[in-house]
């Protein structure tokens, strides 16, 4: 491999040594963007604010930004972002290095100004303009995490969409200018559903993956209340209108189609450009059928995995509840509070106690240290001021001392305290598992009296069957976290209500299937 002299980094595509064709390039596969090579630069700071600059000049003027005019707006753009604007005399800021190296990139276009005096000869007459590749590239990054105007188009979508394909079936052969005019606002709001769809599914798949936090809790809860807010029951109303309207559409002649593409380009219009419009209508159906259209369509598969994400969504919120936002040290404490119910006597419970810990029994020692200044008990064992031991103890040690040695602090009432609270909770669980295994092989409509841990047991349960994949027969299997548990759902009966299971906290509606709890000690 050699270093790339555009990139200034490591080319990997010299790393071959052979003589022949490409293959990756044979096989029509998309490669590298030359245009975004200004985003992984060592200077992508200073190659943004140069992009950034350039496309917001576009929306003034469209023949390019003078290269005499280019630092004073790089540097009202820096004052505007409240950064210092002494950054741009920097040494290491070199703007006709930067252009040359944006112009190799492709990503502006270098021109001469014409010159109409004889000054002019003497003066820098470049201009500087975006290539239309860089511009929608840099559109695309600023718009990175922002997704507020597609998701207000998706508001209404299935409603939108309903209205719009009755008025072109309705004005399909009989009025091509408002058959036209519907089909715009089909396809505006179809790319608007579609880019806010995956813009959900691409932060629930961020924010599902590793251990949790706040930031990726409060990210699939804030795209949970958008898609509650903005499609609620919309696509279990209007599917099956979508789907009727879309079947109807799908049987008109190509001639009419052709007509309103005529509508919609001009008669000047090419026949190639004609037969790409059309292809457009075509496949702007079919995407829609397959959005819309049968139990496994694209608007109910994006339902079903908000619908799955509540589960992990539920456990993630426990795990910070009970680790407090920080890394947990319970499988250790655990392991030492088990050690130390097996010692034989306190004494060995106190040895393992100090093994585990790093503490030892202490050693008093006579005299005092003169106290700190301000607050005491804030003073830090590494600043405080040194005791002074005498001499006769410094020899002796410990067998120095006067008086009787001072005796440990008898803590066996605050063990069998523990120990009797332990017994209950223990107790209090045994009542729980007991009460949900015997409702095992049950539909949830069966359950009844459920008390407030036996619910919080259920939705646990619940929560787990929901991240199985079904089987062909709709059947879910599963094992709980703490690997106690063998879950098996059944699925409902078809056309079945869903159950209402009543408990000390309201109401619990789910699909009423059969939950069947196996002991997984009893599986093994």
């Amino acid at each position: 491999m050699r270093p790339s002299v555009l990139h200034g980094d490591i080319d990997d595509s010299e790393e071959s040594t052979g003589s022949g064709p490409d293959l990756w390039q044979l096989a029509g596969l998309p490669g590298g963007l030359i245009q975004a090579s200004y985003l992984t630069s060592r200077y992508a700071a200073q190659y943004r604010l140069i992009v950034d600059v350039l496309l917001d000049q576009q929306q003034y003027t469209l023949t390019g930004v003078a290269a005499a005019d280019l630092p004073g707006l790089l540097r009202d753009h820096v004052t505007k972002a409240g950064a210092d604007p002494a950054i741009l005399d920097d040494p290491a800021f070199n703007l006709k290095l930067r252009m040359d190296r944006l112009d190799k990139w492709r990503v502006v276009d270098i021109f001469q100004d014409r010159a109409e005096r004889d000054a002019d000869f003497v003066r820098d007459l470049d201009r500087y303009q975006l290539t239309e590749v860089a511009a929608e590239l840099h559109r695309a990054v600023l718009s990175l995490g922002h997704d507020v105007a597609s998701a207000a188009a998706a508001t209404l979508a299935p409603s939108v969409l309903t209205a719009n394909l009755a008025a072109l079936r309705d004005t399909v052969t009989t009025d091509p200018a408002a058959a036209a005019a519907a089909w715009s606002v089909l396809q505006t709001t179809h790319q608007s559903m579609a880019k806010a769809a995956a813009g959900w599914q691409a932060r629930l798949a961020g924010a599902l993956a590793g251990a949790p936090d706040q930031k990726k809790i409060t990210t699939v809860q804030e795209t949970l209340r958008r898609y509650v807010d903005m499609w609620g029951a919309g696509v279990d109303t209007h599917s099956e209108s979508i789907t009727a309207l879309v079947e109807s559409l799908n049987g008109v002649a190509a001639p009419v189609w052709r007509r309103i593409a005529v509508h919609n380009l001009g008669p000047s219009a090419d026949d190639a450009a004609i037969d790409e419009l059309i292809a457009s209508y075509s496949l702007t159906l079919t995407t829609l059928r397959r959005w819309f259209d049968g139990p496994d369509c694209q608007a109910r598969r994006l339902r079903r995995q908000m619908r799955d994400t509540i589960g992990p969504l539920l456990r993630g919120q426990r795990t910070l509840a009970a680790v407090g936002g920080h890394i947990s040290r319970r499988a250790e404490l655990l392991a030492l509070a088990a050690r130390l119910e097996e010692s034989a006597d306190d004494e060995a419970g106190w040895a393992s106690w100090c093994t585990a810990t790093g503490l030892f029994s202490a050693r008093h020692l006579p005299g005092t240290t003169p106290a700190p200044a301000g607050n005491a008990g804030a003073a830090s064992f590494w600043e405080a001021e040194p005791v002074q031991v005498e001499a006769r103890l410094r020899k002796h040690g410990p067998k120095a001392t006067t008086g009787t040695a001072a005796r440990i602090q008898d803590r066996a009432e605050g063990r069998r305290a523990a120990k009797e609270r332990t017994a209950q909770v223990q107790a209090a669980a045994a009542r729980t598992e007991a009460g949900v295994l015997a409702r095992s092989g049950q539909r949830l409509s069966q359950w009844r009296n459920l008390t407030g841990p036996e619910l919080e047991m259920l939705l646990v349960m619940l929560g787990v069957v929901a991240g199985a994949r079904p089987d062909s027969a709709g059947v879910r299997t599963a094992t709980t976290g703490d690997d106690r548990w063998m879950l098996r759902a059944d699925p409902p009966p078809t056309d079945a209500p869903a159950a209402v299971v009543h408990t000390p906290d309201g109401r619990l509606v789910h699909p009423d299937i059969r939950l069947h709890i196996t002991p997984a000690a009893s599986v093994a």
